[in-house]
């Protein structure tokens, strides 16, 4: 079963990252399965690594708590499997780095993410045109690599990336890191043009915050991506699960009502 089909239906699709065990593990796996009940349409798991060059500070400091509370990949991975144990079938997508995936062996990091019930990854360092042997190994196991679209990329550049993703093409709307921003607009031509290349969903994410942002992007883009905005939520209530859990669906809520 591919749950990335889902994602092909006409309907806008709302993704929303979290940083695995941010507040906690057990945290974390509720708050996959609060998302997924409450409509988000594809989940993006953040597994800590030292080094995250493409997060911004909300994101960093939330992987850097991870890190302390001793998380790994195989936490991560034991976090998916409880889940799908529950009947979550929304898929699910790591988001980490491939030095991390490098040491752990890319091979069995395929193999087990897909025994857990991982539907794929982002991994912003790992450029198109690189590690070919493990793009072929996911792409015959049916592991999902999503690539990422940036606004600086040239026209010829942006059409390789987009051939080569799998599951929905990701379009990142500013340069730099992940973050709040207050405009977010600047990217959009590239995104028009992504977009008629591309033959699979394209969700655009870095820098959305707000309802009111997520709307204009999804003018364009088959979906919006949330991070920093819902990690900084975990923050503030991730001592007190009722309250976490109460605010998770009503972040979702305010997106979806847009």
């Amino acid at each position: 079963m591919n749950r990335m089909d889902m994602l092909k239906t006409g309907t806008k699709k709302l993704v929303v990252y979290l940083m695995a065990g941010d507040p906690g593990l057990k945290e974390t796996e509720e708050l996959i399965v609060t998302l997924a009940q409450s409509g988000v349409s594809l989940v993006e798991l953040g597994i800590p690594f030292s080094d995250p060059i493409a997060d911004g500070p909300v994101i960093q400091k939330a992987g850097e708590r991870a890190l302390k509370r001793g998380v790994t990949i195989d936490k991560c991975l034991k976090i998916i499997e409880n889940v799908r144990k529950k009947g979550i079938q929304v898929p699910i997508v790591a988001m980490t780095y491939y030095n991390l995936i490098h040491h752990y062996g890319s091979k069995r990091f395929v193999d087990s993410a897909l025994k857990a019930g991982l539907d794929g990854a982002i991994i912003p360092d790992l450029p198109f045109d690189e590690e070919a042997e493990f793009h072929n190994y996911a792409k015959k196991r049916g592991f999902n690599l999503v690539y990422l679209v940036a606004p600086s990329n040239t026209m010829d550049r942006a059409k390789k990336i987009v051939e080569k993703s799998r599951g929905f093409v990701y379009y990142i709307l500013q340069k730099g890191v992940t973050g709040g921003s207050k405009s977010v607009n600047s990217g959009f031509h590239m995104l028009q043009h992504v977009k008629t290349l591309s033959k699979i969903p394209v969700f655009a994410g870095f820098g959305v915050s707000d309802p009111l942002q997520a709307k204009e992007i999804l003018k364009i883009a088959d979906g919006v991506i949330i991070g920093s905005a819902f990690v900084s939520l975990c923050e503030k209530y991730g001592k007190n699960r009722n309250m976490l859990l109460k605010n998770a669906k009503m972040f979702v809520k305010k997106f979806l009502n847009v």
